[in-house]
């Protein structure tokens, strides 16, 4: 993992110079066309895919070892609709979900 992602001043600014997720959109059309109702977001960063998604009504896990971005994902609004786990792939508990991205 890059130390940028734990630094709490750096995790702040990553989404206001990257505002532009519409790269997502194809992401989200796949979760649809699969018809996954539950996802693990690995590697979710600040939360922004785990909250578009849980926005649609899927049931979100998000995955990330860097402490800094997830505050800044809990910290958005909705954030109370995805359950957000500090960690990698290896911290994950048992679980299933229809699609993993």
């Amino acid at each position: 993992m890059a130390e940028e992602f734990e630094d709490p001043r750096l995790a702040a600014v990553y989404d206001p110079l990257d505002p532009d997720r519409s790269d997502l959109d194809v992401y989200a059309a796949i979760a649809a066309e699969l018809g996954a109702r539950s996802v693990l977001d690995v590697g979710c960063g600040t939360g922004t895919f785990a909250l578009m998604l849980a926005g649609r009504g899927l049931e979100v896990t998000g995955v990330d070892p860097a402490g800094a971005s997830l505050a800044v994902a809990r910290a958005k609004p909705g954030a109370e609709r995805v359950r957000w786990i500090h960690g990698d792939a290896r911290a994950l508990p048992p679980m299933a979900a229809d699609l993993a991205t």
